[in-house]
């Protein structure tokens, strides 16, 4: 046993389990049970899905990537401590494979990649819904895996507002303020949210793995500090009794170090990046037809010092050059719903645009990106309704069609029980970095083709005031899968040389307990293989359990969770494993007066410091933070 866990820590982690364990009621606060919320994405009807409500996690300190964690069907790829990067995977699919969409609209990483969750301030969301699935039919090209909606925080009619103080380990800070008030025939909100840590942490690790036994030895993590600011605007405005127009705009920048896994640190290596985003939207309805129309632009950029192909070098020395890249976008959508008859709604879509990347390793490059999409919701006779959807997207030179039909089934209004069922087609076209990007051992390739998925699942749901139970199987097929492969002489380049089976099992339970107690269970099992070799595909873990008690109340709140992640293979052979990781959080607080309160939240009760990621970065140990907050 590495000699930094102490016996003490361990009493002090079971009495903070024991103790009364989420978030207490606001004054005037209206508490919502899980299973009382809508079932899922309205953009994706009959799709396996969970929402995450985030005024359940009142009280910690949580980023996006930690709220993911509570749904099944959910793998968070992450490069270490607080403030680092981390990364989406829904039901094994890469993170490129994954959408994320804030307020619909779809966001992107460097060179049209996957978004960095770390970027994403969780204050300033009001909820989040995860879809899973091949979802291409929904909400566009490049959900293979599923789409995530990050919902903001909506204006309200009244004055309303709040603030959060934080402050624990590792020099770890965060500020949080958010304003609501009434503005001529609508509403507006601000908020605004600030973070800080040094991220500087003891770890153990052993030098010599591959011998049994081996000792452990102490290290100090270093470079991995991190600093962002992040805010939010949203303005809505009523222009006749049918008609309101909506204004969104957000912005997040951060600078933060880049420390390396932990067998290889990286002390020399930097990362800033800047983004931001902007919507106007406008909705209405006219003779019994709903009707909505959407400009929105996004931009981002990034800049890398210290890094080169292997480990890191000297800023400004003549061999380490700046990586600069930006990349942006902007579309224009409508949208129609046509009632048809009291059972049938028809969807209509039409959008286009165009994505843009500049940058030293990529050059500048633009595409084009046009979709046109149909989708019905038909009730039918016995319980049934039928969810047909199908959508043409043409993105640069590639295009494709991704059709997809999911079907439910329940006894009657009212009834707990619901059976579902789903399939769907779609493609992912590369990104600009696949393409485009050459760096130090990486190598373009400008003639990859988009990959290609299709998936079916079935699930059945009981839902009651008392109980809601969930649970669903998948497989999916992938093919022309974007692997990096050995390019002499001592490059890797991007081919569509990957083949890929991934079938799982997800499971969820609710349970609204006596005295105010909340229980939540969630469970996933994966299974993917790649179909070329037989071996298990790298990066996915084949059982993850997260379980969650808490409690709330008018004076006391308080948690307990625990999270365990199987053992996975982290490469292509079956040859090498990150072992298992279990960690426990707990967390208390009371109001201590009128509005305000003071909580108390630890992290990785057990202080293993042994624990690394799938990439091998080293996972921080024991964790306290304090935190005070207030709303109005």
């Amino acid at each position: 046993m590495p000699p930094f866990r102490a016996i003490g820590r361990y009493i002090i982690s079971l009495a903070l389990l024991a103790m009364p364990a989420a978030r207490a009621q606001e004054p005037g606060e209206t508490i919502e049970v899980e299973g009382e919320r809508p079932k899922g994405s309205a953009r994706a009807p009959g799709a396996a899905g969970t929402i995450i409500d985030l005024a359940q996690f009142g009280g910690e300190v949580r980023s996006v990537a930690e709220l993911l964690l509570t749904a099944p069907g959910v793998s968070v790829h992450s490069l270490g401590g607080p403030g680092q990067a981390a990364t989406l995977s829904l039901r094994g699919a890469s993170a490129d494979e994954s959408l994320v969409l804030l307020d619909g609209i779809p966001l992107q990483g460097a060179g049209g990649g996957a978004v960095d969750l770390a970027s994403l301030p969780a204050t300033l969301l009001d909820r989040m819904v995860v879809s899973r699935g091949v979802l291409g039919a929904q909400f566009g090209a490049g959900a293979l895996g599923g789409a995530l909606e990050l919902l903001p925080r909506a204006a309200r009619s009244s004055w309303t507002g709040g603030a959060e103080l934080s402050a624990g380990s590792f020099g770890t800070r965060r500020a949080a303020f958010d304003l609501a008030m009434p503005i001529g025939s609508g509403s507006a909100i601000v908020a605004l949210q600030g973070d800080r840590t040094s991220g500087k942490f003891e770890f153990a690790r052993q030098i010599t793995p591959e011998i049994a036994g081996a000792p452990y030895y102490g290290f100090a993590r270093e470079n991995a500090d991190s600093t962002r600011g992040s805010g939010l605007a949203r303005i809505t405005q009523q222009l006749g009794s049918e008609t309101a127009i909506n204004l969104l705009l957000q912005g997040s920048a951060g600078t933060r170090g880049l420390p390396g896994p932990a067998g290889t640190p990286t002390p020399r290596s930097r990362q800033s990046d800047r983004g931001g985003l902007a919507g106007l939207g406008v909705r209405g309805e006219t003779d019994g037809l709903s009707w909505s129309a959407r400009a929105s632009g996004r931009v981002d950029g990034i800049e890398v010092r210290g890094v080169q192909a292997y480990g890191d070098c000297q800023d400004g020395t003549p061999d380490c050059p700046r990586l600069h890249q930006t990349s942006s976008s902007a579309r224009g959508e409508g949208e129609l719903i046509v009632p048809a008859g009291s059972s049938q709604r028809l969807r209509l879509l039409l959008s286009g645009g165009g994505e843009w990347v500049r940058g030293g390793d990529t050059g500048a490059h633009r595409r084009e990106v046009l979709a046109v999409a149909a989708s019905d919701d038909m009730a039918l006779p016995l319980g049934f309704s039928l969810h047909p959807a199908l959508r043409l997207d043409k993105i640069g030179k590639d295009a494709g069609v991704s059709p997809a039909l999911a079907a439910q089934w329940g006894p009657g209004p009212g009834h707990p029980l619901q059976l579902r069922a789903a399939w769907g087609l779609s493609f992912r076209v590369p990104t600009f970095s696949e393409l485009y990007l050459e760096r130090g051992g990486v190598a373009p390739n400008p003639d990859l083709q988009p990959e290609h998925a299709w998936s079916i699942d079935a699930g059945a749901e009981w839902r009651t005031a008392l109980l809601t139970l969930s649970g669903n199987v998948f497989w999916s097929t992938y093919r022309d899968l974007i692997l990096y492969q050995l390019f002499p002489p001592g490059q890797v380049k991007p081919l569509n040389v990957g083949q890929a089976r991934i079938a799982g099992l997800e499971l969820q339970v609710v349970v609204p307990l006596p005295g105010r107690f909340f229980g939540a269970v969630s469970y996933s099992f994966l299974d993917a293989v790649n179909r070329r070799d037989g071996h298990k595909l790298p990066y996915r873990s084949p059982h993850r359990l997260f379980v969650r008690l808490a409690h709330r109340g008018d004076r006391v709140e308080g948690y307990g969770e625990m999270s365990f992640t199987s053992a996975l293979p982290r490469n292509a052979f079956d040859t090498a494993f990150v072992d298992s990781a279990l960690l426990l959080n707990a967390g208390a607080g009371v109001r201590a007066v009128g509005p305000v309160w003071l909580d108390v939240e630890i992290k990785n009760l057990l202080d293993d410091r042994t624990l690394e990621d799938v990439f091998q970065y080293p996972v921080p140990g024991l964790s306290i933070a304090v935190i005070a907050r207030a709303r109005l």
